[in-house]
């Protein structure tokens, strides 16, 4: 009897791994660009960090468009982030005002912290988007910011989500006292 798998051909088992290998490849670059994203946020000259973490989530567009055999146009990929960044105004706002921060001794060091995590956590969200919108078949010239809004907003918040969930099971997790079998 022949199985399901059986059933599939060769060639959508390769088109299956060849889209499976280039989703791996393409989280892989939105970690590389969140570490590089929370790296420079620990620049100690205020307002520098967003600069540069802005130049890397466009870079990020570049590598996911050219990953994906997307033409890109440096313009049109800087309009775009800056449309999806509109949508998290607040967060923006603190990051620019924890950044001048940097310039008074000591605070400065702690806004550092702040913004490494912000400024990652806004890279992520910038590249998980364009992510969707690529393997869905999209270009940048189709791309509209109104409709991912909602998504970036979540995808925004997931990080803090997550911590808090985690925080909570490991609070209501009992301890166990007895003692482990040998």
């Amino acid at each position: 009897m022949a199985t399901p798998d059986s059933q599939i051909s060769l060639e959508d088992k390769l088109t299956a791994v060849a889209h499976a290998e280039r989703l791996a490849r393409a989280h892989n670059l939105v970690q590389n660009y969140l570490l590089a994203s929370a790296s420079i946020a620990l620049v100690p000259v205020p307002l520098l960090d967003l600069a540069g973490i802005t130049a890397l989530q466009i870079k990020l567009v570049h590598s996911l468009a050219k990953l994906y055999d997307v033409p890109f146009k440096e313009d049109i990929a800087k309009s775009l982030v800056a449309a999806l960044l509109s949508g998290a105004s607040t967060i923006l706002l603190i990051k620019g005002l924890v950044s001048l921060a940097k310039a008074i001794p000591v605070l400065g060091t702690l806004a550092g912290g702040s913004i490494a995590i912000s400024g990652a956590s806004v890279t992520y969200a910038v590249g998980e988007v364009f992510i969707r919108h690529f393997e869905s078949g999209g270009t940048l010239l189709d791309f509209n910011s109104h409709q991912v809004k909602g998504l970036f907003q979540r995808l925004l918040k997931k990080d803090k989500a997550t911590e808090e969930i985690d925080q909570e099971a490991v609070a209501e997790t009992p301890v166990d006292s007895t003692p482990a079998a040998v």
